[in-house]
């Protein structure tokens, strides 16, 4: 009411604007019984307030129309204007009166079936608004008095294509199962969360066949598959639950891998994880081929304007579920490496370019041949379409209303007389096609005793030449011409009085609506009878090698040459690539072929939608790698340099090519705006120049005879190929080339409000505006007027602009990606080249830092570097640095060996003296004995040599001990098999009754080493084992060879037994020279061990042992490199 009352109080000589006023909402303005302004229009065909009838202009004068406006009171009601439903009422002030509506709702044209309700007024799609006088539903009061009522359709379409609060509650359901698990990762959570999960996606999943007509995405409208996939929602559920159990199997993976005993148990782990992983690609294949071929979604990535939410939903749900490959992998990461010595990261970067190539290769390919045999299948059903040329529903109606044609007294006395051809054509519209949308120009024709001459036989010849009956016995025929404007005809024979014959010929030829122009392109309506092609394709029928008829842009050939003649009706090809288009061939009859053609997809297109596809299946394997929990090393920490020139650079050349990027789409689009406009005002402009050529002595198009201003504007339209519709100045419609538009209510018979201020109030010379009609999407009118004498406007004229090079938005959004990809395919190669050049800058860096960490103080070797650059003073500071402690280490070395020298000597006189004390006494004991002639030297003798054998061997194994240290600085390493050696050593012992030895290797195992060395430490360690486990009956020893789990290019090698171990006290000292534990024993072996592993840069340590319960040492030996000596 208040936009109502600004028009009320508004100066009525001014156009009237009212600012802010929604497009659901119309108001007219009278002064006196005129309509002076309005704003948005309502679909009438007559918005005369006067009690008059108006006999319309856009038919014959079959009937006459009151206007509904009429019946607008000054009390709100509901009322039905046109084709649609308004909240109206009006407002008078003296002369000047107001009608304003809000629109409610519409009725459906162009597919739309029952009403469409506004949706600013919220109503739920399952409801729809109606009368008061419809049974059920609630009223709906309006300023106190009931004006309509809300229904529920029982039979109501799905209308959700998702319900969200279903879906975001089923994400917070797992999301919150899987965040409990990982408060507690115990195998007992896993089972409750698996189930509870489970229990909910089957319930759904269930439900789903319940709900199916509420929801398109459980809907078999959308997609109906056979048994499991009952629909594109159980697709995405069990997806979903696919996803859920491998995500929680890998929250929950130390618990379940710590279940694991033994590597049989392991091996049937792997072997399932590989059974679920081929049944998850099998289920995708199967999944996307039922989707693809059991429904009209389109999952072709480079066909960017058939995609819709639905194809969002079912990439999405199958990339999210592919995940769950990795994830599997992932779980069982642990088990893999501790009994198969196997390492992988299903993460890694590496892994992750490759994962994401190869889902990206798949799904276009997949999509790519799945979506192509659809659409030969689609095409094979549209050329069958194309093949029936005749309108069945207009030939059921023909034969109705025939008998009573035929049998019309007023009709047989009218066609006895001269000239009444337009008086029979006026009795058959109005008797028997006024109530029909006739989308056919009806023409009639008498031949009678008037007219017989030879020219009236041709014409009658040529009216009926050719004419197939369209049933039997039916008076009825159907013509068709090679020029593809078939027609139907009928002919009716009456018996005049004095016996002669006259003939009425009817013909009914289809409108012409231009299928590829105007409205009818706009709306995606054809012609009667007309099939219409999908947008972009072109069509052709080919008579043997003659063409018949096409239409479309390609340029077929006007005769098919050999090689194509053979391979359509030959061979039969069905589909064949020439030049840059794809043509889908069918034949439809013995000498009858059908193409179909449309532009073909390049090998770039498919890099392109591969690259994006790809894009995002990286970024989601990324994002689940950041959320893994494992431990990620800090590149800004490790190598903080290098990282901040790499990310410097890669941010420059991301906002450089983004930028780019949004200049150059904002560029074309703007571009391409400028020229659609300039051929838009061109065009108008000469659509009005011809239009003011073809009448310059008309005073006023409102007062020509209808026929010959239809006739101009019919002209006019074919020159220009357009649809052109004349206004008069008052804004009313008088004549247009496209009727149906206004038949239909499509468009308000009263010209565009902005258009008409535009150029009444603002005198423009011509105005181009954006509409938009129902959810049609926007398209542009132009409007232009028609000056007389002394600048008189004598019509308005408007024409709409059609086709796809109005529209850029596809055009936009394909620019776009392909920008995207081509982008990102840059930064990938731009990476890889920074990375290479930050390599190369920080090379010396690196390569001093290698040296520096592989070698020793007496083996750093110099950097050799040429250039002259910032670098070159600190190679420079570091070889002389490294020349410098190489001399020093030299001479630390010499001191260390004197040192140990001289340390070895004081130990091993040490270890001399020892034996040489009692072997003295034994000895000075029998001499003693023998001097004094007492005869027990001889029985003390034994004992005596005992004693001094037992030494001799004493001293004997410090001598080899000493040889052994001796040798440490001597035995140069060379390249051993670890697995091979270990073998050989274990071997060796394995014959003691009460040990039993088992040995876990590692093949291909080498190292490089001082091999009798090495073979001394494990001969000690197995000693000592043995040794420790003396003559228990229940001994067991274990050697295993495997990867290192604490350092990377590393071997473990584990002793383990069951004896009693090293107690807490003395851990600390086992590696201490003369340190032992056993009777006899020289305490060396373990330090001689340690000092001949750590010679060769490995390590050695002592635990208790978790499966055995005795000792282990274990040995972390580096693997064969350049840089270990």
């Amino acid at each position: 009411e208040s936009f109502m009352e600004q028009a009320l109080d508004g100066d009525h000589s001014r156009w009237l604007e009212l600012d802010g006023m929604p497009d659901d909402m119309v108001i007219y303005r009278y002064c006196g019984d005129t309509l002076q302004s309005w704003c948005n229009e309502f679909p009438v065909y007559n918005d005369n307030i006067q009690y008059r009838a108006l006999t319309p202009l856009l038919t014959s004068s079959d009937f006459s129309l009151e206007s509904p406006l009429v019946s607008v009171a000054d009390t709100l009601a509901y009322l039905n204007l046109g084709s649609k439903w308004y909240l109206a009422k009006s407002m008078s002030d003296g002369d000047c009166t107001v009608i304003g509506g809000l629109e409610i709702t519409r009725s459906g044209y162009g597919g739309m079936r029952g009403r469409a309700v506004n949706g600013q007024l919220k109503i739920p799609p399952a409801f729809s608004v109606r009368s008061l006088a419809t049974d059920g539903g609630s009223a709906v009061s309006v300023m106190g008095r009931p004006q309509f009522k809300i229904v529920r359709e029982s039979l109501q379409n799905p209308a959700h294509p998702v319900s969200y609060v279903l879906w975001i509650g089923l994400a917070l359901a797992l999301s919150g199962g899987l965040f409990w698990l990982a408060s507690r990762k115990t195998v007992f959570r896993l089972r409750l969360v698996l189930l509870g999960a489970l229990l909910v996606l089957g319930g759904i999943y269930v439900s789903g066949l319940s709900i199916s007509d509420q929801y398109a995405m459980f809907s078999p409208r959308l997609y109906a598959g056979n048994g499991v996939l009952y629909s594109l929602g159980a697709v995405v559920l069990i997806n979903i639950a696919i996803l859920f159990v491998s995500w929680a199997l890998y929250v929950a993976r130390d618990a379940l891998c710590s279940r694991v005993r033994g590597r049989t148990s392991a091996d049937l782990c792997f072997a399932a994880v590989l059974a679920a992983i081929a049944g998850i690609l099998a289920f995708t294949f199967f999944g996307l081929r039922s989707i693809i071929i059991n429904s009209g979604l389109c999952l072709e990535l480079y066909r960017l304007s058939e995609l819709s939410l639905f194809s969002v939903v079912v990439y999405i749900s199958f990339i999210t579920m592919l995940v769950s490959v990795p994830l599997l992998l992932q779980t069982f990461r642990q088990l893999a490496f501790t009994c198969h010595a196997v390492r992988y990261d299903a993460f890694s970067l590496t892994n992750r370019i490759f994962y994401a190539l190869l889902i990206s290769v798949y799904l276009v390919s997949a999509t790519g041949v799945l979506g192509f045999r659809k659409e030969q299948h689609r095409m094979e059903m549209l050329a069958n379409r194309l093949a029936f040329y005749r309108d069945i529903s207009l030939e059921l109606y023909l034969r109705g209303i025939e008998p009573q044609i035929a049998d019309d007294p007023i009709i047989a006395t009218l066609s006895a007389f001269e000239n009444t051809a337009g008086a029979i054509q006026s009795r058959i519209l109005v008797n028997y096609f006024s109530r029909r949308d006739l989308n056919y120009a009806v023409t009639v024709y008498v031949f009678n005793t008037h007219n017989n001459t030879r020219d009236s036989a041709a014409l009658y010849n040529t009216l009926v030449n050719g004419g197939q009956p369209v049933a039997d016995n039916s008076r009825f025929l159907y013509v068709r011409r090679d020029n593809g404007r078939s027609y139907y005809v009928g002919v009716f024979l009456y018996l005049l009085e004095d016996s002669s014959i006259s003939r009425v010929v009817m013909r009914l030829e289809s409108r012409e609506m231009g299928s590829n122009r105007g409205y009818a392109d706009i709306f995606g309506i054809a012609p009667p009878g007309r099939v219409a092609l999908p947008e972009g394709f072109s069509y052709a029928l080919y008579e043997g090698r003659d063409l018949k008829e096409n239409r479309g842009a390609y340029a077929y050939p006007t005769k098919l040459e050999d090689s194509l003649y053979d391979a359509v009706f030959v061979t039969g090809t069905e589909h064949l690539i020439r030049g840059d288009h794809s043509h889908f061939i069918t034949r439809v009859g013995e000498n009858e072929a059908i193409f179909l053609s449309r532009d073909k997809i390049s090998a770039l297109t498919y890099f392109e939608a591969g690259v994006f596809l790809a894009l995002v299946v990286f970024m989601l394997l990324t994002l689940f790698a950041r959320t893994s929990g494992r431990e990620k090393p800090n590149l800004f920490k490790e190598s903080y340099f290098r990282t901040r020139i790499r990310a410097v650079l890669m941010i420059s050349q991301v906002s450089t090519l983004l930028v780019l990027s949004l200049v150059s789409v904002l560029f074309i689009y703007s571009r391409n705006e400028n020229n659609m406009h300039t051929a838009m005002s061109e065009k108008i402009s000469a659509v009005t120049a011809m239009l003011e050529a073809e009448a310059p002595q008309v005073t006023s198009f409102a007062n020509m005879e209808r026929g010959q201003l239809l006739a101009i504007v019919k002209r006019v339209s074919d020159d220009t190929d357009s649809d052109i519709s004349v206004f008069s100045p008052s804004g009313s419609v008088l004549a247009t080339t496209t009727p149906f538009v206004y038949e239909r209510m499509m468009l308000s018979s009263r010209i565009s409000a902005e258009a008409y201020g535009r150029i009444i109030y603002g005198h423009q010379r011509y105005c181009i505006l954006q509409e938009k009609v129902g959810r049609r999407a926007n398209f542009y009118t132009m409007y232009a007027p028609i000056i007389g004498d002394g600048g008189r406007i004598l019509a308005i004229v408007s024409s709409p602009y059609s086709g796809d090079s109005f529209d850029f938005g596809n055009d936009v959004i394909t620019h776009s990606v392909s920008i995207v990809s081509f982008f990102f395919m840059l930064l990938l190669i731009s990476m890889f080249t920074v990375t290479a050049v930050v390599d190369r800058m920080f090379h010396p860096l690196s390569e001093m830092s290698r040296k520096m960490d592989n070698g020793g103080l007496d083996s750093m070797e110099p950097i050799e570097y040429d250039r002259k650059d910032e670098v070159y003073s600190i190679v420079q500071a570091y070889n002389s640095m490294v020349s410098k402690l190489s001399e020093s280490t030299r001479r630390l070395a010499s001191a260390e060996r004197d040192k140990a020298w001289s340390e070895m000597a004081r130990q091993v006189a040490h270890e001399i003296k020892n034996p040489l004390t009692p072997m003295k006494l034994q000895l000075q004991r029998v001499m003693r004995l023998k001097a004094k002639g007492d005869p027990r030297w001889q029985e003390l003798f034994d004992e005596a040599s005992a004693v001094l054998l037992d030494h001799i061997d004493i001293l004997a194994k410090t001598a080899e001990d000493f040889s052994t240290f001796a040798k440490l600085y001597s035995e140069e390493p060379v390249e051993v098999d670890l697995d091979r050696m270990l073998q050989n050593e274990v071997a060796m012992y394995d014959n003691r009754p009460n040990i039993r030895f088992d040995y876990l290797g590692l093949e291909g195992a080498v190292v490089m080493a001082p091999k009798p060395q090495l073979t001394r430490v494990f001969v000690n360690l197995l000693n000592n084992a043995v040794q420790a486990i003396g003559d228990r009956p229940d001994g067991h020893i274990a050697v295993s060879l495997r990867l290192s789990s604490s350092k990377e290019d590393c071997y473990d090698i584990v002793f383990e037994d069951n004896g009693p171990g090293v107690d807490e006290e003395n851990v600390g000292k086992l590696f201490t020279p003369n340190f032992t534990t056993k009777d006899g024993g020289s305490g060396l072996g373990l330090a001689i061990s340690r000092s001949i592993l750590e010679r060769s840069g490995a390590t050695i340590a002592y635990s208790r042992s978790f499966a055995l319960g005795g000792a282990c040492f274990t040995i972390c030996y580096p693997k064969k490199s350049d840089g270990i000596l």
